[in-house]
């Protein structure tokens, strides 16, 4: 029987206290809760919330009902967490802000290069720790590298400054007021030999230097490893390179730095001194649905609290992409006039597939205490939220004037045709023979026209109007008269004219928030006619060899003619609505786009005197041609614009009768 309840909200389980002095774990679930087999028996256990909070909890041994806990703060566990490790660094100074820490491997020693190496203790979870010496100095860890290729180190990490790397104590250690004499007295031989210009070997090297590091300023640092006389030390250089057969390091300029096992140094999390800023108002987190051939930018900021070691234009941040086949990623870095680092993402989306990846930016330097370190979204190739294609024409009227004015042409033609009430379009069969299922400006208290044939009566149902007696209850509001869709054919009243019979057709892709993008391949699209008429053609359409290549894998899967966007151009050979229905076939986006439109064609001939008049326009021309045929195989001699002139001009004859 559970009596009470632990007050603290975990994730995915709940925790309940028994009357018997037990702890049960109670697993959440999708639906139902989930009794889990194991129970607690301990006196105190460590639970931890969602939010990051541990909690110890313990049960009154002489109170079973009972239990008290108390937090622990996390931060504090952090920072008191040593990651050292047992292996001497060698620390070399490239600039004064900047050193490399070597880890010395001595199974990778010169002498021992037949030993299978250990493994490095140094590894990118290292990066943004602190590295700490005893004796003073803190390193911040910003790259680590393993070295198979160095003979004696098994990884470097590159550090910055934070507090100077102090030597060993000149009182505790004079032999640094000497001149250091290194030689190299076999060149294929990476150790050293480091003595003492000018000393006794007594006050030289002894094992008490073993481990320790000869920093050498604007130089190679040397690792003793080993004593071979008194006073000669053996040492591992870390740029063997740059070692002649002989060279001197005079006096300031080496120091002895101790740094062999755990005892000389330590690592552990350093401060917080950056954070990372979201620029373009992108949450955590957050899925972000890309389509097809869409664009988007985002903006991140990494900002350095710590100036007191300045650097210029330093790339702060990096990015990581969980799929880089999905979409395409680009970057673009760049500093504000405050030095600070800024990554611009460009994402690209170039396939018509279904894909996903997760970006992350983070700064790797940044400490585990920050709380704005990293930042992760997801892109997703979808169809985004809120995406549709619009036809919108080359003048677009506005809402306002569709419903309540007039608007004109250049020529002073209407735009606009006040469809009649309960108006059917014309069908295959004629103009005075409808057959559509869609009725148009409905009102049902008024009679339907061109109700003289049975295939007319039964065909034009109502759909907003369904049900009601008049226009009023049908409940049209402003936005369903605006509608192009024929679910919503009852409300519409007006419809866009035209006079010419060449309907040019501009699509665009509609986005929240975005500007309208013209819509083009691999947008392919089909075109129909939803009210069954014949009398049109597609007349135009922009192609290219690529995009016939394009055509070609979805032309096997898809039974009906589809087009490209770009260069639409419809033909119609009747007069009054049109009804196109304009959708972009499967596969391309994982959602349905498609837009409905409604063209009025007016003063073109109508089916079939077009074809009459074309027919007896052929027939008149052929007669004329034949006839100029046969009277040209006649010899007749055909009027010419010059014999009528001289015809016209001929003098009156002069002869007369003779005296």
């Amino acid at each position: 029987m559970v009596t009470d309840a632990l007050c603290c909200t975990l994730t995915g389980v709940v925790v309940f206290l028994t009357n018997k002095g037990h702890i049960y774990l109670m697993k959440t679930g999708l639906d139902r809760f989930t009794w889990l087999n194991e129970t607690l028996k301990r006196q105190s256990f460590l639970l931890c919330d969602h939010m990051g909070i541990l909690l110890v909890v313990s049960l009154d041994p002489e109170a079973p009902i009972t239990f008290s806990y108390k937090t622990i703060n996390i931060s504090r566990l952090i920072e008191g967490y040593e990651m050292g490790f047992n292996s001497a660094l060698a620390v070399q100074y490239t600039t004064q802000q900047s050193v490399i820490l070597h880890e010395f491997d001595h199974l990778k020693a010169p002498q021992n290069t037949s030993v299978t190496a250990q493994p490095s203790h140094f590894s990118s979870s290292h990066v943004g720790k602190v590295v700490y010496f005893r004796a003073g100095g803190e390193v911040l860890i910003t790259e680590v590298f393993q070295t198979p290729f160095l003979r004696s180190f098994s990884s470097v990490a590159l550090g910055e400054i934070l507090k100077p790397v102090r030597g060993v104590d000149i009182m505790s250690e004079p032999m640094q007021s000497n001149d250091l004499l290194v030689l190299r007295k076999d060149p294929q031989i990476l150790n050293v030999s480091l003595q003492l210009d000018g000393t006794a070997p007594a006050q030289g090297f002894d094992l008490a230097h073993l481990g320790r590091t000869v920093v050498a300023s604007r130089f190679s640092s040397y690792l003793i490893r080993g004593i071979v006389d008194p006073g000669e030390a053996v040492a591992v250089a870390t740029l063997p390179a740059l070692i002649p057969a002989s060279i001197t390091h005079k006096e300031g300029d080496w120091l002895l730095v101790s740094s062999k096992g755990e005892n000389a140094w330590g690592m552990r999390e350093g401060p917080c001194h950056h954070i990372l800023q979201s620029m373009s108002g992108l949450r955590r987190n957050a899925m972000i649905h890309v389509g097809v051939l869409a664009k988007v930018n985002y903006t991140f900021k990494a900002i350095k609290t710590d100036r007191s070691f300045p650097t210029v234009h330093k790339k702060l941040m990096k990015v990581v992409q969980t799929n880089p086949f999905a979409m395409q990623v680009t970057l673009k870095h760049s500093w504000d006039i405050s030095d600070n680092h800024v990554v611009t993402i460009s994402v690209y989306n170039h396939l018509c597939r279904k894909a996903m990846t997760i970006v992350t930016v983070f700064i790797p330097e940044a400490s585990l205490l920050c709380s704005s370190s990293s930042f992760s979204f997801t892109l997703q190739n979808s169809g985004p939220e809120g995406v549709s294609i619009v036809y919108l024409p080359l003048d677009p009227i506005s809402d306002h004037d569709w419903l309540h004015s007039d608007p004109l042409d250049h020529m002073g033609n209407k735009r606009l045709f006040n469809l009649s009430v309960n108006y059917m379009p014309p069908a295959q069969l004629g103009m005075l023979i409808p057959s559509s299922a869609n009725i148009y400006n409905a009102d049902p208290s008024k009679p339907r026209p061109l109700q003289h044939y049975p295939i007319s009566k039964n065909s034009g149902h109502y759909k907003q109007c369904a049900g009601k007696k008049s226009a009023k209850e049908c409940g049209c509001t402003d936005a369903l008269r605006l509608s192009s869709l024929a679910v919503n054919s009852d409300c519409r009243q007006r419809v866009l004219r035209v006079m010419v019979p060449v309907i040019k057709i501009t699509l665009y892709l509609r986005q929240a928030y975005q500007p309208d993008q013209p819509l083009r391949s691999p947008f392919f699209v089909t075109v129909t006619e939803i009210n069954n008429r014949t009398n049109w053609n597609v007349i135009g359409t922009l192609l290219t060899l690529s995009k016939d290549r394009m055509r070609q894998h979805p032309k096997k899967r898809l039974s009906q003619t589809f087009y490209n966007p770009e260069g639409l151009e419809i033909s119609c050979y009747g007069s009054e609505l049109f009804h196109f229905q304009i959708s972009v076939i499967s596969g391309v986006v994982p959602c349905d786009l498609m837009e409905e439109i409604q063209i009025y064609v007016d003063d073109a001939l109508a089916f079939p005197i077009q074809y009459m008049v074309s027919t007896m326009m052929a027939i008149a021309l052929g007669s004329l041609l034949l006839c100029l045929f046969f009277l040209k195989h006649s010899g007749v001699t055909l009027q010419t614009k010059q014999n009528s002139t001289c015809f016209f001009r001929r003098q009156p004859s002069s002869v007369g009768p003779s005296v």
